[in-house]
């Protein structure tokens, strides 16, 4: 094949340029420590960067809520923490203003640190975190979740949601703890939620709406209360079903399954009563459909302050065996809602623990993924500089032969 000189120049040329071309980008890799500069280099490999900062910038917003996270249950548990010691006191003063030596004025002083008492606790349940928001008034964070009412009573404004926060892929965190779980969960007097037509006024312990409507019952005493409690635990709602044979009037009580429970004949305006619960029933004439009334049964909701605001109440205005009672009531109420502290403080510790393993697996994570940006992106400089040498050699030796072939001439060979 005949190689013109032309043409070995040309070529000779070019190589020696793509040498310095891959020279110049070895010294920019070496210098910017980059493999990678811009996305030509390796279509491939930058559009997997792209991925990967986006995962990394995932990383970094997931770090952020964490810490978020963190300080709101943080805060949420040292809150608890005090409550609960506040918890404690009214315990004590419970016990103390059961002390039958104690006189009017003992007790009214006993009712002063239990008000004050009172109010700390309801500054502790308006706490707001430092963005502002409150952090027990559920998923309304713009709203004071405890409001005192002109009777003295407090009010929650707040619902029963919570803030979940991403802190990893598909992963969430509830981020507080509502005050509808945490404080409205003690029990007051048991209510017995009557609804139907043939219910009739009369009863000393009802007072009865119009026909048709929901209205709830109390009992006489609380041993009756809880004698009602223990009979009907586990069976529902009850049924009363009043029916007229043609001769009597005829009423019969049944559980949610069905299940007789009483029954029997009874009279216009006749009181009715069922472990401890009276109600008098509007006997029905011949030809009348069956009538039913249906007994929904739960205990009265109650926050703790109203607990705290009945037990100063009662201390200032109730004595004997009223009181006795009273405090009985009071200190059982008072322990459900140190238990249900107890229990919220644990799930607290719990989540917390969740937050500090998520946190180390994000940090895996990252590492991970700033390995693999590495891998593509990041220069081995060994081997640029490795590269960059055997280039200069080769650049080195292009031209020293370069220089011998262009010295050549057919006349130094011709006599």
């Amino acid at each position: 094949m005949r190689i013109s000189t032309q043409q070995q120049f040309l070529k000779t040329v070019d190589n020696m340029q793509r040498t310095q071309t891959n020279m110049a980008e070895l010294q920019e890799q070496a210098s910017s420590g980059k493999r990678l500069q811009t996305p030509s280099d390796d279509p491939v490999a930058a559009a997997q960067v792209v991925k990967l900062e986006r995962e990394l910038a995932q990383y970094s917003k997931f770090e952020d809520n964490i810490d978020v996270t963190e300080r709101r249950l943080q805060l949420e548990e040292t809150i608890l923490d005090s409550m609960y010691t506040a918890t404690t006191r009214f315990k004590e003063l419970g016990i103390y203003a059961g002390n039958s030596t104690l006189t009017s004025a003992d007790r009214a002083t006993i009712a002063t640190e239990v008000e004050e008492l009172t109010e700390y606790m309801a500054s502790l349940m308006n706490t707001q975190d430092s963005l502002g928001e409150y952090i027990f008034a559920g998923s309304k964070g713009g709203t004071q979740p405890y409001e005192q009412l002109g009777d003295g009573s407090y009010q929650y404004n707040g619902d029963d949601g919570q803030r979940h926060i991403q802190v990893g892929t598909n992963l969430y965190i509830p981020s507080n703890d509502s005050g509808s779980y945490l404080f409205e969960a003690v029990e007051g007097r048991l209510e017995v939620g009557m609804t139907g037509a043939s219910v009739s006024a009369g009863s000393p312990f009802l007072t009865v709406p119009p026909a048709g409507a929901t209205f709830s019952t109390a009992f006489e005493d609380t041993d009756k209360e809880a004698a009602f409690l223990e009979a009907t635990k586990g069976l529902g709602d009850l049924t009363v079903t009043i029916s007229h044979d043609g001769t009597n009037s005829n009423y019969s009580i049944t559980d949610s399954s069905g299940t007789s429970l009483a029954g029997g004949v009874f009279n216009d305006g006749d009181t009715i009563e069922y472990e401890g619960l009276a109600f008098d029933l509007a006997a029905l004439s011949p030809g009348d459909p069956d009538a039913s009334i249906t007994l929904d049964i739960a205990p009265e909701q109650m926050n703790i302050l109203d607990v705290a605001q009945n037990f100063s109440t009662a201390l200032r205005n109730v004595e004997g065996e009223e009181l006795n009672e009273i405090l009985a009531t009071t200190l059982n109420q008072f322990e459900q809602a140190a238990d249900r502290n107890l229990e919220a403080t644990s799930a607290l510790g719990t989540r917390l623990s969740s937050v500090e393993k998520i946190t180390d697996s994000n940090a895996d994570f990252k590492l991970f993924t700033q390995t693999a940006l590495s891998s593509l992106v990041d220069a081995d400089l060994t081997e640029v500089l490795s590269q960059y040498a055997l280039e200069e050699t080769a650049l080195q030796a292009s031209q020293a032969l370069f220089g011998r072939i262009t010295s050549l001439s057919l006349f130094d060979y011709i006599n």
